[in-house]
Formats: C-alpha cells, sequence, structure tokens
C-alpha cells in the first residue's frame, strides 16, 4: 500500500471521529442528547472508515463506496434527531424521517440504484453514480440544511453566552460539511475533499467540546502533556532549522560543524523562547479556560474590591463575577445584621423568590460555619446529625436557596457572612479547583466587605442625621398640624428611602383619621387625606398601639386576609411597617410606611432602618402633639374673640344678627367672583370680627344720638387698628388682619386709618366696605332711621367709585338682586 495525500486524509479524519465516539461513550451520565449525539460521531467515523478503505481494500472499493453513501445518509438522519433533542422540539414530520433513512440506507448499500461502480486507478478514485442518486440521497442533504436552519435560530433566540457559543461551532461544523458533500456529484469527487471538511468538522466539535463543554462534556487533560505541544514544535523547527544549516554548509566539518551547530542552537532557542510563553498562554485560554477565567477573575476583583466601598456594589459584582466565570446560574450572600446578628439576604442571582429567608445565630448551619473554614456541602446537610434537628421551616428554607455549598466569609475568625453557590450550569460536580476559588473569593473580599459594611454603616448614620437634623428644623418653624404631618411623611420616604408614607391620628372616639400622605408613585395620594380609615384595619391598629413597637407586615403574610390586605395597601406594595406615634399619656395616631422593592435587592424595612423609623417616630409624635396643642390654644383664643365679637354686638344698636348677615353676603359676594376657598373663608371671618376693635370704645361714642366731634371721631377710627391688633397672634386669623384693619378705606383714598386707594386696599375690605354699608343703611341706627333696598342699592351706586369700587360694587347689585 503506498500512502498518499489521499489514504492519509481519510485517515487521519476517522482517527479523530474515532477518538470523538469514544469521548462521547465514556462521558457520564449518558443523557438522551448524548446518546443521540454518539449516533452522529458513529456514522461519522464509519462515513471516514468507509473512504479509507476504498482506497486500501481495492478489490471491494464498490462495497465501501456503498458503505460510504449509506453512512452519509445515517449521519444526515441522526443529525436531524440530534438537533431534535437538544433544541427541545419536534417537527410535525420528524417520524417519517426514519423511515426515509432505513429505506435509503438498504438502496444504498444493497442496490445499484446510487452507486453502479467504483475502481482505484493509479491511487486515485474512479466512481459512476445512478442518477437515481438525487432521489435518494438528496432529501438528506435538505435534513441537514434544515437542521442548521434551526440551529441558528435557536442561536439567536439563546440569551445564554456560552450556549450561544456552543451552538454556533455546531453549526459552524455541520455547515462545512453540507458544503463541501456536493463536490462528490463532481469530477472533483475522486479527491478526499469531503472528507478533508469532515476532518475539520471534527476538530471544530473537539474544540467545542474543550472549550465550551458541548453537551457538557467535560475532557480532563494533564495540563503538563498539552505545554509539551509547543515544546515539541520548538525542538521539530529547531532540527528543521539545524538540517537545513548541514545542507547549505557542506563543505565544513569537525569543529567548524560543532560550532555552526553552537551557534544555530543559541539562536534557535533565544527566537524560540518567547514563542514558547505566548504559546502556552494560548494553550491556556484554549485547553484550560474556565482554569484562566479564574485567575482572571480573582485578579480583578483583588484590585477592585479595595477601591468599592458600597457593600451592595461589591457583592453584586462578585456574584457577577463569580457566576459568569464559573457558569453558575444561582448565588448569593447572606451577611450578618448589625442590630439584630442575623444573617440576611444581601445579594443574589436566581434566588428572586428568597428575600425572606435569613439566618438567626443559633441556626445549625450559621453554628458549623462559625466553627470550620472549610465549605459546607450539600452532602453534609444531609448526614450530619447536627442538620438533622433542623425545624420543618428552616429545612424548606435550604431547599428553597438549593445550595450546592454554603462558603464561610470571616473576618478574624467571626463569622460576617455566608457565601452560598447552587449547582453548576454544566450538572458537573465542583472539584477541588473550584472549592479552592470560591474559598479564594470569600477570603480576599471579606475584609472588603466589612470595610465596606462600616463605610455604609457610617454614612447610613450621616444620612440619617442629616435627615432629622433638616426636618427638625423645617418642624420647629411651623405649628401648624396640616404642615407638620406633611412634613414628616415627606422626609420619611426620603430618608427611609422607600415608596409611600402615610400619618393616621387617633380621634376621640376611637376612629383614625389619615392626616398625611406622601408618594413617590400615586399622584392621587393626596386624596386621601381627610377620609376615615377602614374598620378592618382599626384592629391592626389598635394592636400595634398597645404593642408599642413597629410592625412590619408583608403581602404574602398567610394570616391576612383579603379585605385586610386592601385595607392596608398591601394589594399595591409589597410590605409595610407601621410604627405607633405614642406619647408620655396617650396615643396619638401611626406612622404607616410601605414600599414595593422595586428599586433593590435588599430588604425594604431592615432593623436599621426600623431603628430610624422609630426616631423619626419620636421626633413627629413631639412636633404632633405641640401642633394639637397649638391648635387648641387657638380655637380656644378664637372662641374668646368671637366671644368678644358678640359682646361688641351686644353693645352696639346693631340688630343682633349684623356680622353674621355680613359674612353670609361677603362670602357670596366671593363666590361670585369666584375667589379662592382660603380667601373666602378670610372674608367671612373678616365680616365676623371686622368691628372687634370697638370693643375699646367707650359707650358714650359707641351709642351717641348726635355727630361725633373731632376728638370722638379720633377714637373712633381707632378700631380698625386695635381689631386687626387683637387678632395678628392667631396664625390661622392672619390673612383677617389686613381685612379688618382697612375695611373704612375708601377707594379714592379719603378712607382711615392709612389712607390707602385703589387697588392698594386689599380685595377683601374692599368688598367688607360695600356689605358694611349696605346693611349699616339698611338697619336702624341711634343716629338715623333704616332705609330701603333701593334707597340703598341708590345710595351705593352714588358712591361708586369714590368711597367704594366700581367693580365690586356692579357684581354686589348683581348678586343682591337676584
Amino acid at each position: 500500500m503506498f500512502w498518499n495525500i489521499n489514504i492519509v486524509v481519510p485517515f487521519i479524519t476517522f482517527f479523530l471521529y474515532a477518538a470523538l465516539l469514544a469521548l462521547v461513550i465514556v462521558a457520564r451520565p449518558q443523557t438522551e442528547p448524548r446518546r443521540r449525539f454518539r449516533w452522529v460521531i458513529l456514522t461519522m467515523t464509519l462515513w471516514s472508515l468507509s473512504a479509507f478503505l476504498v482506497l486500501v481494500e481495492t478489490r471491494n472499493s464498490i462495497l465501501w463506496m456503498r458503505m460510504l453513501s449509506a453512512s452519509a445518509i445515517a449521519f444526515m438522519v441522526s443529525a436531524y434527531y440530534f438537533i431534535d433533542t437538544i433544541l427541545e422540539e419536534r417537527t410535525a414530520f420528524s417520524r417519517y424521517v426514519i423511515f426515509y433513512g432505513v429505506i435509503s440506507i438498504i438502496l444504498s448499500l444493497f442496490t445499484n440504484l446510487v452507486m453502479i461502480e467504483a475502481n482505484v486507478v493509479n491511487g486515485e478514485l474512479d466512481y459512476k453514480l445512478n442518477d437515481f442518486v438525487y432521489f435518494i440521497s438528496g432529501p438528506s442533504y435538505l435534513l441537514l440544511i434544515y437542521s442548521i436552519f434551526r440551529l441558528i435560530r435557536s442561536y439567536r433566540k439563546s440569551t445564554d453566552a456560552n450556549q450561544r457559543n456552543r451552538l454556533i461551532y455546531l453549526t459552524a461544523a455541520l455547515s462545512l460539511i453540507i458544503l463541501v458533500s456536493p463536490i462528490n456529484f463532481t469530477p472533483l469527487g475522486k479527491y478526499p475533499l469531503d472528507i478533508a471538511a469532515n476532518g475539520l468538522s471534527a476538530l471544530l466539535i473537539a474544540y467545542s467540546i474543550l472549550r465550551y463543554q458541548l453537551l457538557d462534556i467535560k475532557v480532563v487533560i494533564r495540563q503538563g502533556l498539552i505545554y509539551s505541544i509547543p515544546t515539541v514544535i520548538i525542538g521539530a523547527a529547531y532540527f528543521l532549522i539545524l538540517t537545513l544549516a548541514l545542507n547549505l554548509f557542506k563543505q565544513y566539518s569537525g569543529l567548524e560543524i560543532f560550532l555552526l551547530s553552537l551557534a544555530v542552537s543559541i539562536v534557535s532557542a533565544l527566537l524560540a523562547e518567547p514563542f514558547r510563553d505566548r504559546a502556552q498562554s494560548f494553550i491556556d485560554r484554549l485547553f484550560f479556560r474556565e482554569k484562566y477565567d479564574s485567575t482572571l477573575m480573582l485578579q480583578a476583583l483583588s484590585g477592585s474590591v479595595a477601591t468599592v466601598l458600597d457593600l451592595y456594589k461589591i457583592t453584586n459584582m462578585i456574584l457577577e463575577k463569580v457566576s459568569s466565570t464559573l457558569h453558575i446560574p444561582t448565588a448569593a450572600f447572606f451577611l450578618r445584621d448589625e442590630i439584630n446578628n442575623r444573617f440576611q439576604l444581601t445579594a443574589q442571582i436566581g434566588q428572586e423568590g428568597t428575600q425572606q429567608i435569613e439566618f438567626r445565630q443559633g441556626h445549625p448551619l450559621v453554628l458549623w460555619l462559625s466553627s470550620h473554614d472549610q465549605p459546607l456541602t450539600r452532602h453534609d446537610l444531609e448526614v450530619l446529625p447536627q442538620f438533622q434537628s433542623l425545624w420543618r421551616s428552616e429545612r424548606q428554607d435550604l431547599d428553597n436557596l438549593n445550595a450546592e455549598l454554603f462558603i464561610p466569609i470571616k473576618v478574624l475568625d467571626i463569622l460576617v457572612g455566608i457565601f452560598l453557590v447552587g449547582a453548576k450550569r454544566s450538572e458537573q460536580a465542583y472539584t477541588m479547583e473550584d472549592i479552592l476559588t470560591l474559598t479564594t473569593v470569600a477570603n480576599q473580599t471579606a475584609v472588603a466587605i466589612e470595610n465596606a459594611r462600616l463605610y455604609t454603616s457610617e454614612q447610613t448614620r450621616l444620612q440619617e442625621m442629616d435627615t432629622l437634623y433638616a426636618m427638625a428644623r423645617q418642624l420647629v418653624t411651623t405649628d401648624n398640624l396640616e404642615e407638620v404631618v406633611a412634613t414628616v411623611a415627606e422626609h420619611t420616604v426620603n430618608s427611609v428611602q422607600i415608596c409611600y408614607a402615610q400619618i393616621s391620628t387617633r380621634e376621640e372616639n376611637g376612629d383614625f383619621i389619615i392626616r398625611a400622605v406622601h408618594s413617590r408613585n400615586e399622584s392621587n395620594a393626596e386624596d386621601l387625606v381627610g377620609k376615615k380609615e377602614p374598620l378592618v384595619a382599626e384592629h391592626f391598629f389598635n394592636w400595634i398601639l398597645q404593642e408599642d413597637r413597629s410592625v412590619v407586615l408583608r403581602r404574602d403574610d398567610l394570616d391576612l386576609h383579603e379585605e385586610e390586605i386592601s385595607a392596608l395597601f398591601l394589594d399595591d406594595i409589597q410590605e409595610i411597617c407601621i410604627s405607633p406615634l405614642k406619647g408620655v399619656d396617650e396615643c396619638i395616631g401611626l406612622l404607616i410606611l410601605g414600599d414595593d422593592h422595586s428599586s433593590s435587592n435588599h430588604q425594604a424595612f431592615s432593623s436599621t432602618k426600623l431603628r430610624l423609623i422609630e426616631v423619626i417616630s419620636d421626633y413627629a409624635t413631639s412636633a404632633i402633639q405641640r401642633a394639637q396643642l397649638h391648635e387648641r390654644l387657638e380655637e380656644t383664643f378664637l372662641e374668646t374673640i368671637i366671644a368678644l365679637a358678640n359682646a361688641v354686638d351686644a353693645r352696639d344698636t346693631y340688630t343682633g344678627d349684623h356680622s353674621q348677615r355680613m359674612a353670609d353676603l361677603s362670602t357670596k359676594i366671593g363666590m361670585k367672583m369666584g375667589l379662592p376657598k382660603d380667601q373666602i373663608e378670610a372674608l367671612h371671618w373678616a365680616s365676623i370680627l371686622h368691628d372687634i376693635g370697638k370693643i375699646g370704645v367707650p359707650d358714650g361714642i359707641l351709642n351717641k344720638k348726635g355727630p361725633l366731634n373731632k376728638e370722638e371721631w379720633i377714637t373712633m377710627k381707632e378700631h380698625p387698628l386695635t381689631g386687626a391688633q387683637i387678632v395678628a397672634p392667631i396664625k390661622y386669623l392672619e390673612p383677617v388682619s389686613p381685612i379688618i384693619r382697612s375695611h373704612h378705606e375708601k377707594y379714592d383714598g379719603s378712607g382711615y386709618p392709612d389712607g390707602l386707594s385703589g387697588e392698594e386696599i386689599p380685595l377683601g375690605a374692599r368688598i367688607l366696605a360695600v356689605v358694611d354699608a349696605y346693611i349699616a343703611i339698611r338697619d336702624e341706627r341711634v343716629y338715623s332711621q333704616s332705609h330701603t333696598h333701593e334707597e340703598a342699592i341708590a345710595e351705593i351706586r352714588r358712591c361708586s367709585g369714590g368711597q367704594f369700587d366700581p367693580e365690586i360694587v356692579d357684581i354686589f347689585c348683581k348678586t343682591i338682586t337676584e
């Protein structure tokens, strides 16, 4: 047998596929995709073997050519079913493909419908195909093309980078086969171009297995053996260079040959050293990618964790690096809370349903990790006796975490956190190198996490102090209850970093009234202000007031009914915290906070935040009590002033309901003019209290039947100033004071006490002047008789533009006649 390129190519290809077949056979476990893939590689092995034997066993060339074409059809059919399995989808005609494959293979092997004859002449293959080959073999090519199309479609849909890499190399391998195989139907078919393409496909599949664990097949190759490859290549190159040099300098001999060889060796070694280092680096990336990436990951983390001081950024960065490098879909950090010493979920990947899981100090898992430095495995949880006495809920929590390793994070031998990882995406067990890498990650970042914790804790305290200081300064500036509760609600949302805050006060009859609402999400939250809390919620409110502590309620609490969930707003948010506003002697209400968890992975109401909430509640209680006391004092003062106003009405000779009639008429005018609610309310109280300053006018002047002299007029003109000074201390009546002061000013500037004119006179005072004049003309006075409505209107119109604002006179006359 004469070995030439036509024989060497099939032989090498056969060797490659035989090695792949052995690899797939020994891989464990034998899953369905691996079993289907085994048939694919087996048919390719037979295809390559037939191509080799057709040139070696020349007496049976026709037999091996028929075996070759049958193997090709079998490969394309098995590839189709293999793609079905890995994509987990079955086409409508999958059941019929096997019948086509069996019939086509039989026709290829035992008839001349595909291959008519085949001979080897001078080492070259000569064969003749039947015209029926296109009908028998053609559909198999269409099946392979369709399979490639499905792989490309799945590649585009996949978001897993590792899976995309597996698919792209598998697609490339099959595409290479389908592109070159049609050469067999041309005169170039006598050359093993299709077999060479098959060999390249085998290399692509092998690379996909070694680099990306195609079908989760992992090959363990001794690193020293792989590193010997560049050494062999360099040695061969050195031998070739030395041989070439000796052939060029044949005339030299003896010592000259020795010196020449030494010089060539030195130069070759110097030139080859950089190549060897680069070759080994390439081998690291090619064959030991996971270990290579782990080293790079540790190097990257060592540089970045020391510079990042945000606890959540550090933990999430570590999880992202570990997950992408070691292909771990689920991992989490549980870090110790400084307040309650519980280990709470700080960051997670693939653990979205475990936010509420936490581990107490006496938990067997915490106790074991505190006393050991090595990781705890899932197998340890199942066999160690200290974990057999777990409560059912604790066992359920561990099962929900679905962790394979629990790795302790320690600082000075004190457990500060737990780093847990789930199963690898490849379902392979963790190797000692993997465990060493993960332990190194935990040890490397423990100090950084503790530093970040201290930094975050200090920053949180500073932020809390700034917030409390700003809130305290703002609360000191006001005694208005509405402003106080609104300020507390707004500052609470910003400082606790939640989405909702509400303050409800408890009334004397036991009802809870919503006094303030601040929400980041709901624009109509203020519509709730002033409304009564539902009765179904009062049960919780009264219980919390009795407990005298903050309580956190979650939507998934099994003790809550649908009506209670709705009443507590848990149908819109994930959890709420209700904190009592309790003074020294009484419970004044509740601070209700809510969060929807939309902006973070950590708990909305951690122990640190609960401590801040309690401080805010104390501030709020004090401010609300002060505002309520101020309101009661103002109400008492207002009642006193109204009593004084009534006493003034009683001293005057007006009818008893003079002030009330003025209030009704002034309010009507204000509403006709479309004034805002607060201005109408100020106009109402100004009408009631406009003559309260007459309390300081002697009865002799107030009820004098004749005209007043100059001194008496001076005394009478002081009553607007006196009235304004009386009501000025009451904050609620601040807008009323200017109206009382100016209600005797005239539009032309001839009034008193300040001689204001036109727009200088407050609008309320201009309205009050017209109303007061009308009622004075209509009422009987000690110094004048009462007049008719028509006479009063005529007099007011006569004084329009002089004593009164013309615009207000027009509105008044239209309103009074309606």
